[in-house]
Formats: structure tokens, C-alpha cells, sequence
């Protein structure tokens, strides 16, 4: 890894650090589009949550969902519930709908009991993702606070098991 490449990722995660929803520790609700349906945040309380948030363009969010789809069963098992929203506009850049990227890299997905499949509205996005990131995620406790945010789930896949509980397992 090169100088600039460490030095990008460390501004990253200070600026993600600096983050006004990490620092409160308290996930805010907002509405997200699953299909034709609205569907708040809060509705997933008493569970433990992933809301990760992609774009569909983005090369380490599709190897995040390969890594998810090889720990599918025991995340399932575990209990976790995986929202993953696609960002808002998708981060800005043009890429296919989220069902179309699901199904190209892991379409047993799409029909996965433990996860939500989401469309960012402008309000989840203000909350969540204001700068726009391609690749972030939050780990939320059934009390509905956040314990953990990073990016690239396949690079944190340790953190996101851990979470998840003892169930899950190689």
C-alpha cells in the first residue's frame, strides 16, 4: 500500500470518526424504500442490525456482498438482520438497481429471510451518509445503538461475526 492510499484511509476514518450520528451512539430513524413500501429504521428495533450503505458502481461494496453471501447461513442463524440501501442517486454515479447487483453477485440474496434490500431517501441519506461514501456500514444493537461503523464489510467481516454472536462460525 502506498503513502497516499494509507493516508486516504486514514482520512477516512477520521472524518468518519467526526461523524455527528457515531457520536450521538444512537441510531436515528429516517424511512427507507424497500420496493413500492416505506420502511423506517426504528421498525428493525430488538433485533441486531447491519444498515449497510453502497452504490452498485462501487468495486469493494460488490466484494463485500460476495464476502456476506459466504457467511449467508450463519448470519442467518445468528439472528442478524442485514439492511443493505443502496445510497442515494447511488452515490452519484450511474450503476444497475440494486436487484440487478445482488442477483450478478450473489442472487440466493435476494431472497434471504435476514435481509432487507433498500433504496437511501434524501433523509436516510442526511443522517447516515452525508458525505457520501460508497462503502459504509452500522452495526446496531437491539436497543438501537450504534456500536460500530466502517467500511468495506469484506474487509471488517471479523467485526461484523463478532457482532452477529457466537452462531456464526467458519
Amino acid at each position: 500500500m502506498n503513502l497516499f492510499t494509507k493516508i486516504g484511509f486514514a482520512l477516512i476514518i477520521f472524518s468518519l470518526s467526526c461523524n455527528p450520528v457515531i457520536a450521538q451512539r444512537h441510531a436515528p430513524d429516517a424511512a427507507l424504500k424497500v420496493g413500492t413500501y416505506t420502511v423506517s429504521i426504528s421498525s428493525f428495533h430488538g433485533k441486531k442490525v447491519m444498515l449497510w450503505f453502497f452504490s452498485t458502481w462501487c468495486p469493494s461494496c460488490q466484494a463485500g456482498l460476495k464476502a456476506l453471501k459466504k457467511k449467508e447461513g450463519p448470519l442467518k442463524k445468528s439472528g442478524l438482520q442485514i439492511i443493505a440501501v443502496r445510497n442515494y442517486q447511488n452515490g452519484g454515479y450511474p450503476g444497475p438497481s440494486i436487484n440487478a447487483f445482488v442477483k450478478k453477485a450473489a442472487p440466493s440474496l435476494l431472497k434471504a429471510q435476514n435481509w432487507t434490500l433498500a433504496e437511501a431517501t434524501q433523509e436516510v441519506a442526511q443522517k447516515y451518509n452525508s458525505k457520501g461514501y460508497p462503502d459504509i456500514y452500522y452495526l446496531i444493537s437491539p436497543e438501537g445503538k450504534i456500536v460500530n461503523v466502517a467500511g468495506s464489510p469484506g474487509a471488517h467481516m471479523k467485526k461484523i461475526i463478532d457482532f452477529a454472536g457466537t452462531a456464526v462460525t467458519d
